[in-house]
């Protein structure tokens, strides 16, 4: 190795600016109406730590999990809220102990409404730079 080489690995090395990768778990959140997607969000979050997603008119999501125990199950637990004709309807919370590597899912019709939850919590790896802060800052989603 060339001595250009060995300084450019060192200088990456001690700079901080290396990444490390940890694991977190992923909520995926699908809102159905009618048997059709209209929202489908996920959100990153550290282990021990609640995350919450709001899309304004259409729905509130609220999600946490444990870092998995050494059968790799984890205690999952959400809170969910439909808006529906301009009104939030009471919560829901639903919780299950689950291997997070086997795509487990949550569910729940809401009473009244043709309107179908579906959570799917997965364990991922989260990136993050060693000196810098581990908040997740991590969400995407479509709005239909």
């Amino acid at each position: 190795m060339k001595f250009p080489a060995i300084l450019a690995v060192a200088a990456l090395f001690f700079s901080g600016a290396a990444l490390a990768q940890k694991e977190a778990v992923q909520f995926e959140v699908r809102l159905l109406r009618d048997g059709k997607v209209v929202s489908s969000p996920r959100v990153v979050a550290e282990f021990g730590k609640t995350v919450t997603l709001a899309q304004d008119g259409v729905m509130k999501f609220e999600g946490s999990a444990t870092a998995p125990d050494k059968d790799g199950n984890s205690f999952t637990s959400v809170k969910l809220y439909l808006f529906d004709h301009g009104q939030m309807k009471p919560s829901k919370t639903m919780s299950m102990l689950a291997n997070l590597a086997k795509s487990p899912s949550i569910e729940y019709s809401v009473p009244g409404t043709d309107a179908r939850f579906v959570v799917r919590p997965s364990l991922v790896a989260m990136r993050t730079a060693e000196r810098a802060s581990t908040e997740p800052s991590t969400m995407r989603g479509k709005h239909g």
